[in-house]
């Protein structure tokens, strides 16, 4: 008989519920920096196969999920350790990272910013430079035409980041807005706000 094992689907629903689980992505700490699911825990495998973590593991009967990249050979050795270090209740997560970002469940990436002006990523920097040989040969309508055009560039740049913010399901900060205390004719009634 054969490994049991999680359903990347399933697991998905215990992550999005906020269920308190034990779930070990077995990838390499790069792997992990770069891309995770959200409370996950990395233990690289070759961290793995050392003695120290028969020393340190309990034995346990909680579950343990245990992911990697593909969800199979390395998923399935991760959890004959865990099991053998007493985790009696380890299981693989069928299909991986792969399986998982391939059915669009919830990932924390790694951002990378360079540190690059927003004109340069949205591709209005060739009209800016255009704007200015314009303005340098004196041809006034053409610079504030290209002007035109790299705004409009930037523009489009901030309003599809923001949508993407929207539709990835991150929010803005919300601000706070304190209730002022208006009196009523017998003085401030009941702590009443409005």
């Amino acid at each position: 008989m054969g490994m049991r094992m999680m359903d990347c689907s399933a697991l998905g629903v215990l992550i999005v519920n906020h269920e308190p689980i034990d779930l070990i992505d077995v990838r390499t700490k790069n792997e992990f920096a770069a891309m995770h699911i959200p409370g996950a825990r990395s233990l690289p495998l070759g961290e793995l196969v050392t003695p120290k973590i028969f020393r340190s593991r309990r034995l346990t009967t909680e579950r343990v999920y245990v992911i990697s990249e593909d969800g199979h050979a390395q998923a399935s050795l991760a959890t004959g350790i865990l099991r053998s270090a007493g985790c009696v209740n380890a299981i693989p997560v069928d299909g991986g990272m792969k399986d998982w970002i391939a059915r669009g469940l919830p990932v924390r990436r790694k951002r990378t910013s360079l540190g690059v002006p927003a004109y340069l990523n949205t591709g209005a920097a060739l009209p800016v430079m255009a704007a200015c040989v314009a303005l340098a040969l004196h041809e006034i309508v053409v610079a504030a035409l290209l002007s035109g055009i790299a705004g409009l560039l930037l523009l489009k740049a901030n309003f599809l980041s923001r949508a993407r913010g929207q539709e990835s399901g991150r929010t803005e900060p919300s601000r706070v807005i304190k209730a002022r205390r208006m009196p009523d004719a017998a003085g401030f009634g009941n702590g009443a706000t409005q």
